[in-house]
């Protein structure tokens, strides 16, 4: 989650991870959260700016765990670093009011912030806070000590996506559809409540140990007030998954579709093992979200149901006009293939939805065949007779 974008010539990039290893932990992914550059232009540093003499923001504060005075957090006691950087750093704490192990993530807009980025960070931990749904991890408190923004979140024992992706390879289809029909049940609770997540990826979807997947970091959040988007401010995201209207700055317009894209991405990479877009830099990846067209998914598995190619293709459309107007859309969309009924954006010719159903319900089918049958023949024999 590092908040950086690296040079163009790096070597290190978001996609290069694959097949690295197990990173740290299921909380680190690299994060592209570049604050307000002029017109479109990408930055060329490896990190993004910060004032004069201030501590960069993807090194996490030293903290001896050994020492209880120093890893006291508002009633949190710390253990121990689980991962982060970027927008913050999340560690294992227990609580003892209510003596429960949480995660709780100290946000890098901490004492060294401006006080307007302090005041986001806090609003988009609350808009957090706000969300209490199965699916999506769940903010406990929110709270600041010696001017550093701390939440609570349930502790999820388990890997992310990514990392059950990098281990056994692409989800079979039904899995990959069924666990995004999930999450996009679970985007589309958020967006009732007008909070748009903006970070949809493989890494922020939790695979808990109880079978239960849950969507993760909250922290780029963006609360819609009026209408039914926001202004691209600020570009931000990760890179490979990012939507092109995250990277237009005051020309894109944040909306439901956006989070659509994401969960089309998280689909994707599911189904493939690779991101949509994938490049050897961030900044060329960014390009590629722009310029570049989205590989068709049974180029990586031919095996591909069709009707679940057409979904997650519909998802990654450039314009979001053209995708799915509502997460809710995308989840009945998969309810549907999960059924294997006509999904909306395949329709089926009359043989073939009559197949789909013959598929559905076969001994329905045979039924009807026989009673067909037999009416026939007894026409038959009834007009035998009267001859």
């Amino acid at each position: 989650m590092a908040d950086r974008l690296p040079p163009a010539d790096s070597s290190h990039d978001p996609g290069s991870d694959r097949g690295n290893g197990e990173r740290k932990s299921w909380w680190r992914t690299t994060r592209l959260a570049v604050r307000l550059f002029p017109g479109n232009t990408l930055p060329t540093s490896d990190r993004a700016a910060t004032p004069s003499g201030q501590p960069p923001v993807d090194e996490p504060p030293e903290f001896d765990f050994d020492d209880p005075d120093q890893c006291e957090f508002g009633g949190y006691q710390l253990r121990a670093l689980i991962g982060g950087g970027g927008t913050g750093w999340i560690y294992r704490a227990h609580q003892r009011s209510l003596d429960r192990d949480v995660a709780l993530k100290l946000l890098s807009g901490g004492i060294w912030a401006a006080p307007e980025g302090v005041d986001r960070l806090r609003h988009e931990a609350q808009d957090a806070a706000s969300l209490k749904h199965p699916n999506i991890v769940t903010v406990y408190e929110v709270g600041e000590q010696h001017g550093r923004i701390y939440y609570a979140m349930e502790l999820v024992e388990g890997r992310n996506l990514g990392q059950r992706i990098r281990q056994q390879g692409p989800l079979p289809p039904r899995e990959a559809a069924a666990l995004v029909r999930v999450l996009a049940e679970a985007v589309d609770y958020a967006h009732r409540l007008g909070v748009l997540h903006l970070d949809l990826n493989p890494a922020n979807v939790l695979l808990g140990t109880d079978g239960i997947a849950k969507i993760a970091d909250f922290g780029l959040a963006r609360r819609v007030a009026d209408g039914d988007s926001v202004p691209t401010e600020r570009i931000s995201g990760t890179p490979g998954y990012i939507a092109p209207e995250q990277v237009q700055l005051h020309l894109g317009r944040l909306c439901a579709a956006t989070d659509v894209w994401g969960l089309g991405a998280v689909l994707y990479e599911a189904l493939t093992g690779h991101a949509p877009f994938e490049a050897g830099s961030a900044r060329s990846t960014i390009e590629l979200v722009l310029r570049g067209r989205v590989r068709d998914p049974r180029r990586y598995r031919r095996d591909l149901p069709r009707d679940l190619q057409a979904i997650c293709l519909h998802c990654l459309h450039k314009q979001p006009i053209a995708r799915y107007a509502s997460a809710r859309g995308l989840a009945d969309d998969l309810g549907r293939f999960l059924e294997d009924r006509e999904v909306w954006v395949r329709p089926l010719n009359p043989l073939q939805r009559a197949g789909r159903w013959i598929r559905r319900q076969p001994w329905l089918a045979l039924a009807v065949l026989l009673t067909t049958a037999s009416l026939i023949l007894a026409l038959a024999a009834l007009l035998a007779a009267r001859t």
